[in-house]
């Protein structure tokens, strides 16, 4: 069975205060998938387009694919892929501090594998993550802007995706309604119980060639057709 939690291999230096956090990063854990519970068990996801072009991509991939999208919307993305396959859920990407692993354990409950690089190391954390997309070709998924402002691509991001020559999959989810937290200077989105989430994704891009601002648009075009989606299906009432 494959782990659901791994962490880089790369020399690393551990501090007491990680240690010492460790039940305060599993309450941290507990909290967060409590509170992400109801919404996963009772949204009504809807793909746009229909996810089946994205699994054969996935299943047939050459290449390692990132999957981008903003952080603000990353619990809206533990539901939006409630209902794939297993085996093509992306594996999620974090980093072995304390604010990360808040998240990692809830994440594994929710079916995604989890893989973090070490911060304290000689190697640089984007040198670990090329080297494990280049080793082992996953399907992965990445918030641009994570540790930064919002909604702004970090050179991280593009750094890697050209080392490893990786293909890009733009992705929003889009729930309604939604509680937005903002603790600043982020923006968090928490989809209540009974939202409506609409999962939109765009045609791979080639890493090795996309710019900044082609990722934003990217993302920017997603966001408003799936926000157009959504205000036409509350005009046009529930389904029958």
């Amino acid at each position: 069975m494959t782990k659901l939690i791994r962490f880089s291999d790369a020399p690393h230096q551990t501090r007491v205060l990680d240690v010492l956090l460790e039940p305060l990063v599993y309450l941290s854990n507990l909290a967060v998938a409590t509170c992400l519970y109801p919404a996963y068990r009772t949204a009504r996801i809807q793909w746009e387009p229909d996810p089946a072009e994205l699994i054969h991509l996935f299943k047939e991939r050459s290449r390692p694919i990132i999957c981008f999208a903003w952080h603000a919307y990353e619990l809206n993305g533990f539901c939006g892929f409630r209902d794939l396959p297993r085996d093509v859920v992306p594996l999620a990407i974090g980093h072995d501090g304390p604010l990360s692993r808040a998240l990692h354990q809830s994440a594994s409950w929710y079916g995604f594998p989890v893989w973090a690089y070490r911060r304290r190391s000689p190697i640089q954390p984007k040198a670990q993550i090329i080297n494990l997309l280049k080793t082992e070709r996953p399907v992965i998924g990445v918030f641009p802007d994570s540790g930064g402002s919002d909604g702004h691509v970090r050179p991280g991001f593009l750094e890697v995706a050209r080392a490893a020559e990786a293909l890009l999959v733009p992705i929003t989810w889009h729930a309604r309604p939604v509680l937005t937290v903002r603790p600043a200077p982020r923006r968090y989105c928490l989809p209540v119980p009974f939202s409506s989430i609409l999962v939109c994704y765009g045609q791979p891009m080639d890493g090795v060639h996309a710019t900044a601002d082609d990722c934003r648009s990217a993302l920017e075009i997603l966001e408003r057709r799936a926000s157009t989606a959504a205000s036409v299906a509350e005009r046009s009432g529930p389904s029958q």
